[in-house]
C-alpha cells in the first residue's frame, strides 16, 4: 500500500514537471463497449469493476477504462468512478482533465470514506493547476482541504493530499479574506501534522520545521496555536501537535485527528 502510493506521488510529481501537463486534454477512444446494463454487483464491487482490474493487469488501459466507466455508470459503489478518473488523469494517452474533473467530483461528493479523500486530492489538483479550465485557488483550498480533513467524521484521510494542501496554502486575497485572520503558516503546520497520522513521517518533519521557524521569528500564529490546542483539549503544547502524530495506536490517532480537524476548522472560519 506504501510503495503504491509512493509511486502514485512520483507519477504525479513527474506529470507535473512535464510539458504534458499543460497539454490539450485527449479524448479516448475505445475498440468496444460495455453497457453498465451488464454490472452486477460482487462483493463489495461490482464485476464491471473486476473486468476493469483485470484489463488494468493485462496493461489495456483502454478495455479497463471502459469497464471502469461501466461501473460508474451502472452506480453500484463508487470504485469504477475513481479508477476512470485516475485513468483519464494520469495516463497520458487517454488524458482527458474534464473528465477526471467529473469522476473525481462525484466521488469526492460521495460518502465513500475510503476513496472520497484520495478523490479530493486529485480534483484539488486540477482546480489548482487548472487542468480543465482556470485555477481557481480558494476552490482548490476547500476540496484539499476535504482531503486532508474533511471529507468524513471518521476521520479517513489523503496524507499526500494534506501535503500537497500544505505546501502552498493561497494567500488572504486569494480567499477573500483579511490578513490579519488569515495564517497560513499556521494552517500548513496543521495539515502537515495531519498528513504525518497517515504514517508519513517527512511530513512530521516539515510540520516541525515550521514551527521551529515559528519559535525563532515569534510568530503571532504561536498564540493561536496554543489557544485552539486548549479550546480542543490537546493536553500538550502547539509543538507536540506533529510530535504526537506519529502514534501508532489506532484510537489515540484518531482522536488527535478529531483535533486536528476542529483546529483547522477554526484556523480557517474566516475563509467561509
Amino acid at each position: 500500500m506504501r510503495s503504491a502510493l509512493a509511486a502514485l506521488v512520483m507519477m504525479i510529481g513527474a506529470m507535473f514537471l512535464s510539458s504534458a501537463a499543460t497539454a490539450q486534454p485527449a479524448q479516448a477512444s475505445f475498440g468496444g463497449e460495455q453497457s453498465s446494463a451488464a454490472c452486477v454487483k460482487d462483493s463489495n464491487v461490482d464485476s464491471c469493476w473486476q473486468a476493469g482490474v483485470t484489463a488494468e493487469r493485462r496493461g489495456d488501459a483502454s478495455a479497463a477504462l471502459v469497464a471502469y466507466e461501466a461501473s460508474c455508470a451502472a452506480g453500484i459503489q463508487m470504485g469504477g468512478c475513481y479508477e476512470a478518473g485516475k485513468i483519464y488523469f494520469l495516463n497520458t494517452t487517454l488524458r482527458n482533465y474534464g473528465a477526471a474533473q467529473e469522476k473525481m467530483a462525484r466521488v469526492c461528493d460521495s460518502s465513500d470514506i475510503g476513496i472520497g479523500p484520495y478523490a479530493c486530492k486529485y480534483l484539488g489538483i486540477i482546480y489548482r493547476r487548472g487542468l480543465a479550465g482556470q485555477p481557481q485557488l480558494d476552490r482548490a483550498f476547500n476540496i484539499l482541504s476535504r482531503a486532508c480533513f474533511l471529507h468524513n467524521d471518521s476521520p479517513f484521510i489523503d496524507g499526500n493530499g494534506c501535503e500537497i494542501l500544505a505546501d502552498d496554502i493561497p494567500d488572504a486575497d486569494a480567499m477573500d479574506v483579511s490578513d490579519d485572520v488569515w495564517a497560513p503558516d499556521y494552517i500548513a503546520y496543521l495539515a502537515f501534522a495531519m498528513g504525518c497520522t497517515d504514517d508519513m513521517p517527512a511530513l512530521c518533519t516539515r510540520a516541525l520545521t515550521i514551527h521551529d521557524r515559528a519559535v525563532a521569528t515569534s510568530a503571532g500564529w504561536l498564540a493561536r496555536c496554543a489557544e485552539d490546542a486548549g479550546a480542543v483539549h490537546f493536553s500538550g503544547r502547539c509543538g507536540d501537535l506533529a510530535r504526537s502524530a506519529t502514534v501508532d495506536n489506532f484510537d489515540q490517532r484518531q482522536a488527535l485527528r478529531r483535533r486536528l480537524v476542529r483546529m483547522f476548522v477554526r484556523a480557517t472560519e474566516y475563509a467561509g
